[in-house]
């Protein structure tokens, strides 16, 4: 076990980074793409709402069962749920920016998926460091995995930051928020050099949960409501298959 505290501040900025430049490359490549009408913006939607299905339902929710067991995980994911209806509950009486309804409405999503995968930054920190610790070229090789994991929640945070309007400020704050939780995961790995594995399962159960309320609730019904052909129905499908191929790739 590493004693170094340098070492281990080393290890907790790896987290940090390999979290905040995976969700800033997604993020990026929303806001440098062109507004393109209602047709578009439903059919990404969409895409990115299959996208987070995918990563849940072939992602989270199985790494949930297999460090815990069905009930601990279900739990987890009911914990999940109920924390995002209490937020949404109590958010929209906050005002982010403007008092655009819309707009807020836009920013609200994106907190819901800040949190969410904050929350899931953890355990996958937890593991880094972990492996950090016994090995730097396999934890180098799990970071840029982690890296590329980020990317399309990137892609999703930026989405609807970029449509309520958020300032540069705005998207800074957001992408540190959560990339702060692997750093701290990781200087957990990096100490214990491992966590129970029932809490590694609550973790990842209730960010699928939490981020399961928000692409039922907001994504998808929102990518519909935006066009209502065909596209952004295929652009849902899309993201599920390519979201499988990319949670197996990264496995």
């Amino acid at each position: 076990m590493f004693t170094n505290f340098n070492v281990l501040i080393h290890i907790s900025n790896i987290g940090f980074f390999t979290a905040w430049i995976g969700t800033m490359m997604g993020i990026l490549l929303c806001f440098i793409t062109k507004d393109n009408g209602r047709r578009f913006k439903g059919t990404v939607l969409g895409f990115l709402g299959g996208l987070m299905l995918a990563i849940i339902c072939f992602d989270l929710i199985p790494e949930a069962f297999e460090n815990g067991n069905v009930y601990i995980a279900t739990i987890g994911i009911f914990i999940g749920l109920i924390t995002a209806l209490l937020i949404d509950s109590g958010v929209s009486y906050l005002n982010f920016e403007n008092s655009d309804g819309k707009k807020q409405r836009y920013l609200k999503v994106a907190l819901f998926m800040a949190i969410g995968s904050g929350i899931h930054n953890i355990p996958a920190g937890i593991a880094l460091g972990s492996l950090l610790n016994i090995s730097y070229t396999r934890g180098f090789q799990l970071a840029i995995a982690l890296l590329l994991h980020g990317i399309p929640e990137g892609l999703t945070l930026g989405m609807y930051l970029k449509e309520g309007g958020a300032k540069i400020y705005t998207v800074i704050l957001f992408s540190v928020f959560t990339s702060i939780p692997m750093g701290i995961g990781a200087l957990m790995g990096g100490i214990l050099n491992s966590v129970s594995p029932i809490i590694i399962s609550i973790s990842l159960s209730f960010a699928a949960g939490l981020i399961l309320y928000t692409v039922c609730k907001e994504i998808i019904p929102e990518s519909i409501g935006l066009w209502r052909g065909r596209l952004s129905a295929s652009g849902t499908v899309l993201g599920i298959i390519l979201g499988k191929i990319f949670v197996t790739i990264m496995h």
